[in-house]
């Protein structure tokens, strides 16, 4: 295994100080622009830099779609992420052009696909997919005319596609399961699926992944009882109304962002007849509380800025000269968050912290500063 380079072999190679290679390559402190240059050759020569990854003397004069939902909390997230990257990749000479569906809106995607496939007057294309495979001719026919196209949140697995970044939604339908386990041990009783849509592809897998689990584990709990709601108002009526008062029921699994906070509402206002234990997706300022209060037992956060942040930056360096990504699914950890963590601690704040970080990994390494960010 060959050895990490640091700075301070580049410093060595060149002569020159420790300080004045760190202040090139973070893109501070006062240098002149050759010497600088001279430091990001040396780092990439030496393997410390990526050497096909965007550097600060480059312009990519490229042009990039992005398509994606717009529906409440989770997909302002979203937007904030797809944002904030644009507004780094602006330095570099890129446009953008972006587009917002009625959250996954099939008929919507195929009509803003049909009309950008006329046009073919851009570079690259990420898109949240509103279905696993019906949207694959639009990403093969934009890869046979040499657009390149990834996927976030959402994938198709089964096309052209060049990248997917997001939570693996059956591992999460896993977890959930085995959280499940945990809260209920041997009580015996069914699991309430909540959705806003059955058919939606993160709806699909979570909820195999929570019945596999169960059944491969023997866990003596009924998961096939699946409820469809349209808004945050209906999953409040129907846990009011049934949930919490139908006989046998030990659980309920939110399978998608959208239903938390009608379901912590209605559990707030109607006490059950017995404990019911509720998993549910994500989080927002709006049904923290009833986290807080255990009303709500855990959450799966899925980073959703993180996201569109990583969507919009790794394809963005795909579009530079030679450059391709190692990997094709780039899935963002599942992480189970219960009242204890989240008290007084702001993600989004925590995920844009990481994505500064990404920025400054010597692979992804693309801007001389961050005060795009605040």
């Amino acid at each position: 295994m060959s050895k990490r380079v640091t700075l301070k072999d580049i410093a060595v190679e060149l002569g020159i100080s420790l300080a004045t290679v760190s202040r090139a390559l973070n893109g501070k402190g006062r240098i002149s622009k050759d010497l600088r240059k001279k430091i990001i050759e040396k780092a990439k020569e030496l393997g410390y830099l990526a050497p096909r990854a965007l550097s600060y003397n480059r312009k990519l004069d490229k042009k990039m779609v992005v398509l994606f939902p717009q529906d409440a909390y989770f997909w302002s997230a979203v937007e904030n992420g797809v944002f904030d990257a644009i507004t780094f990749l602006k330095e570099l000479g890129m446009e953008f052009e972006v587009y917002r569906t009625k959250g996954h809106n099939l008929s919507e995607q195929n009509l803003i696909l049909e009309n950008l496939l006329e046009k073919q007057k851009f570079d690259a294309l990420l898109i949240v997919p509103s279905d696993l495979t019906k949207l694959d001719y639009f990403i093969n026919a934009f890869h046979i005319r040499g657009i390149k196209v990834a996927t976030f949140n959402v994938d198709a697995p089964f096309s052209k596609r060049l990248f997917y970044v997001g939570q693996d939604y059956y591992v999460a339908g896993r977890m959930a399961g085995k959280l499940f386990g945990l809260f209920l041990g041997s009580r015996k009783g069914r699991i309430c699926t909540v959705t806003t849509n059955k058919q939606a592809p993160s709806h699909v897998m979570r909820w195999q992944g929570l019945t596999d689990f169960i059944n491969e584990n023997n866990l003596p709990y009924d998961a096939s009882w699946v409820v469809e709601v349209k808004d945050e108002e209906e999953a409040f009526e129907v846990t009011g109304k049934y949930l919490v008062d139908e006989e046998g029921i030990a659980g309920v699994f939110m399978s998608t962002a959208f239903g938390n906070y009608g379901v912590g509402r209605a559990l707030q206002q109607v006490k059950p007849r017995k404990e019911v234990v509720v998993i549910g997706n994500d989080l927002s300022e709006e049904w923290k509380p009833f986290l807080e209060a255990n009303l709500i037992n855990c959450s799966l956060y899925q980073f959703p800025y993180l996201q569109g942040f990583l969507g919009v930056v790794f394809l963005a360096l795909c579009l530079a000269e030679d450059f391709s990504l190692d990997v094709e699914v780039i899935n963002l950890p599942v992480v189970p968050l219960f009242p204890e963590s989240v008290k007084g601690f702001a993600l989004e704040d925590f995920e844009k912290l990481l994505s500064k970080l990404v920025l400054w990994n010597r692979e992804c390494l693309l801007f001389p500063s961050f005060e795009a960010l605040g």
